[in-house]
């Protein structure tokens, strides 16, 4: 068989031609697209490895904001329990101390009350008494209240003992013994032979301590209950009703209160009344 060399070198040249352009037209531009292609899925990969580490930081940075927000709401929470409890103490204590004052007004205004009372009790009570007593002793001794009275007085200086007789003296002595001046106070003018007496004794007393004379001045107190009074300097003997008249109001004001206390136990401790 006779090859035929002008088509064989013709077949050869046309395959490179073939190779040749395949390679420029074909090959290179199918090569550079599958090389953009692969850039772009890596740049795709890479976008989206990106968006996965972007996205992992924001459910990382969510859970943190949540957690952060969980513990500021417990927080909050706690803190605002304890601001209610301590707001709740407070509002407790200022009613518990505007309760313990309003009470304590309350008592002392009762307590003013009731010593107001008492005191008018205890005034009008002695009025009447003195009254009462007045009429009495005058209707039982046939004769002038007041006369009896200077006469007790008297009897009552006569039966100073010994101790009374030198505080007197020593009292009444201590600034001058050449002057006694004394003061004999009495609801009432005193009768003179009364008087005269009350003089007497008292200038014997003071004459055996070696002292002058006695200067006695007379003085109307009419605030003086049914009595007699003998005043000097750091000295006072006194006899008058006012002395048993307080002590009965004393007694009486005991007795108020004592029944004032219980009402108030039995108000309030009903259950043991």
């Amino acid at each position: 068989m006779e090859i035929n060399w002008f088509t064989f070198f013709a077949q050869i040249l046309n395959f490179f031609v073939l190779i040749f352009v395949l390679q420029r037209f074909l090959y290179k531009p199918i090569t550079k697209a599958m090389a953009r292609r692969e850039k772009t899925i890596r740049d795709r990969l890479s976008s989206a490895s990106q968006a996965k580490e972007e996205a992992a930081q924001e459910v990382k940075h969510y859970a943190e904001m949540q957690q952060k927000f969980t513990d500021e709401k417990t927080e909050l929470l706690t803190q605002a329990k304890s601001e209610v409890e301590q707001t709740h103490q407070r509002l407790l204590k200022e009613m518990q101390e505007s309760v313990a004052t309003e009470r304590s007004q309350w008592q002392i205004s009762l307590q003013h009350q009731k010593d107001a009372f008492l005191h008018e009790v205890s005034d009008r009570t002695m009025q009447q008494l003195q009254a009462t007593v007045r009429k009495v002793l005058t209707d039982l001794a046939q004769s002038d209240l007041e006369t009896q009275i200077a006469t007790v007085f008297l009897q009552k200086l006569r039966d100073l003992n010994e101790t009374e007789r030198t505080e007197l003296v020593t009292t009444l002595t201590a600034s001058t013994k050449d002057h006694i001046p004394l003061k004999l106070v009495s609801a009432f003018t005193l009768p003179a032979d009364l008087r005269q007496a009350i003089v007497t004794v008292l200038q014997d007393y003071f004459k055996g301590a070696g002292a002058g004379s006695v200067e006695l001045i007379d003085t109307i107190d009419s605030s003086l209950i049914c009595g007699i009074e003998l005043r000097g300097t750091g000295y006072k003997l006194t006899w008058s009703m006012e002395a048993y008249l307080d002590t009965f109001a004393e007694n009486l004001v005991t007795v108020f209160a004592e029944k004032a206390s219980e009402e108030a136990d039995t108000k309030q401790h009903p259950e043991d009344a």
